[in-house]
């Protein structure tokens, strides 16, 4: 099999297929469009796959669009998504999406844009020549593979302990990689390597790419994840769905996890013979999306005074008039303003109906 073919989505075959199904490229748009509306739902990918693959049969047999035979792709991708539910079908995993492998590769990846991100900041800050230092050059790595492994130890806590300890842990290496990064840039500025053109950050990034693309390669693949063995590990990871996938509240997930094992005790059976996997009991209840809203909104809300004190502080040492000085206050307003409509989007969430 060739490599393009390895490094194929999951879902690219079944777009391909419905755009020769007919010949016609609004059917794959359709199909896409499904997807869109899937993913924004946060479905995973297995349960999209399969949903377009059942209803691909009949565009083909009867020559129809699939629009003109299930409706605007919207529409149908939620109509589907409220079928699986009822069904008691999967329609999340229980498998968090940063995974310890991906730490180095995706870390690289972002050290790659941060490394061009410098380039561009040291040309407006510096102009054309920039001191390079061990700290410059391993500052990128370690903001990559810092965020990365944050989300990583945020989502893999999460799995196991309530939203408060996953915060902590996660802040906890945040806090770290902060600190690590500090140390980077005012323990080694003195230790000057070389003064070489700002362009040179370019092909700093360039390795980064090349290193993203080598690990890619060696490293190993994540497994599946294995069936619970017991009673529980399903538990647990029922709660561990419910807060990753569902962003339920501590207690709303241990009211349905002891409903769960009440129920089960009654009936005599395992959790698993009784309810299915974790996910697809998962299924059955409706995400808080208010919950998620406003936590993106606190999110947004703590990052103003940092970027706001930044900014200020840029004013005052640069004098007011560079440019980069003003790059900061734009970006301060970014913020603020993204705040704002975090915090609309909480109030809109608030006044949809919520499923059970």
């Amino acid at each position: 099999m060739s490599r393009t073919r390895r490094s194929e989505g999951p879902l690219t075959p079944v777009l391909r297929a419905y755009r020769q199904a007919r010949g016609r490229a609004e059917d794959r748009a359709w199909a896409e469009e499904v997807v869109l509306t899937l993913v924004r739902e946060e479905v995973s990918p297995q349960p999209v796959l399969e949903e377009l693959r059942d209803a691909l049969p009949l565009v083909r047999e009867t020559g129809e669009g699939p629009a003109e035979l299930y409706g605007p792709a919207p529409e149908w991708a939620a109509g589907r998504l409220a079928d699986r539910a009822e069904r008691g079908m999967a329609t999340v995993d229980s498998t968090p999406d940063a995974r310890w492998r991906d730490v180095p590769v995706l870390g690289s990846v972002v050290a790659c844009l941060v490394s061009l991100l410098m380039m561009l900041v040291w040309l407006l800050r510096d102009g054309w020549s920039v001191e390079v230092t061990w700290g410059l050059l391993l500052l990128p790595l370690l903001a990559g593979t810092g965020v990365v492994a944050a989300l990583a130890t945020w989502e893999s806590v999460l799995t196991r302990r309530p939203v408060g300890i996953a915060a902590a842990a996660g802040l906890g290496v945040a806090a770290a990689v902060v600190a690590g990064l500090a140390w980077l840039l005012l323990g080694t500025r003195d230790a000057v390597l070389a003064t070489t053109s700002t362009f040179s950050l370019a092909l700093l990034a360039v390795g980064y790419a090349l290193l993203a693309g080598l690990l890619e390669r060696v490293l190993p693949q994540a497994g599946p994840r294995g069936a619970p063995s017991d009673d529980e590990a399903w538990q647990r990871e029922l709660a561990g769905t419910l807060r990753l996938r569902l962003d339920l509240s501590e207690a709303r997930v241990t009211e349905i996890v002891r409903e769960a094992r009440a129920h089960a005790a009654r009936s005599g059976a395992g959790l698993r013979e009784e309810f299915g996997t974790p996910a697809s009991y998962a299924a059955r209840f409706g995400r808080d999306r208010v919950a998620r809203a406003r936590r993106a909104a606190w999110g947004w809300t703590a990052l103003v005074p940092v970027v706001v004190l930044l900014a200020v502080d840029r004013l005052v040492s640069g004098g007011g008039a560079d440019l980069v000085s003003w790059v900061w206050v734009l970006f301060a307003v970014a913020v603020c303003w993204s705040v704002v409509a975090a915090w609309r989007h909480v109030r809109r969430e608030r006044g949809r109906p919520q499923t059970a």
